[in-house]
């Protein structure tokens, strides 16, 4: 096996065990805000995607969404978790595509802009496939009195109007955190993993 899949490999299953640890520890992946929780998990499939290959991000993001499938049915991160995450389309394909994507756009943009900046930009961009693939297919396929009540939505607010405000007390936040960490921790690794590859 030659070094580079050997780091390869190495990485990957420490990203794995850190998903794993950002689940089981409280506040550690997951800081609960109103009907969601605001992720911190994100940022571990970003790092995945831009510092490794698309496809790592893909087998991160996988990972993690199996592990909110899973969780949904034991222990629930949101009061909402029960109602949504038990489909395997908003439990698992938003975080799937989260790393793809943005371990496909960083290697697209840093052909064009510096590698910091192109982390940035895939980073902010990975975040926000997965906030508005899960926000969006909550407003599409659960427009139920349930889910509406277990988000917030009462005196007159709608679901609609709940799931705007989770973009803004969610979804933003975690763009920006995103976007400002991501590429103090995967520089260092995809250097590594470059010069493994030459």
């Amino acid at each position: 096996m030659t070094r580079h899949k050997t780091f390869r490999l190495v990485v990957d299953a420490l990203l794995m065990a850190i998903v794993l640890l950002q689940n089981i520890v409280p506040f550690l992946g997951y800081i609960p805000l109103g009907p969601f929780s605001m992720t911190l998990i994100g940022l571990t499939v970003i790092v995945a995607g831009i510092a490794l290959e698309p496809r790592d991000g893909a087998l991160i993001g996988g990972f993690w969404g199996l592990i909110t499938f899973v969780r949904t049915f034991t222990s629930p991160t949101s009061p909402v978790a029960p109602y949504v995450f038990t489909n395997p389309l908003v439990a698992i394909l938003p975080r799937l595509l989260m790393g793809l994507i943005a371990g496909y756009l960083y290697r697209w943009v840093r052909q064009r802009w510096s590698s910091t900046n192109a982390m940035r930009l895939a980073a902010g961009v990975g975040a926000l496939i997965n906030s508005c693939l899960v926000l969006g297919m909550i407003y599409i396929f659960y427009q139920t009195p349930q889910v509406a009540h277990a988000m917030g939505a009462t005196g007159g607010k709608t679901l609609g109007y709940v799931l705007m405000l989770s973009v803004l007390t969610n979804a933003i936040p975690e763009l920006l955190l995103d976007s400002l960490v991501a590429p103090l921790i995967a520089r260092p690794l995809r250097h590594k993993w470059d010069r493994l590859k030459a």
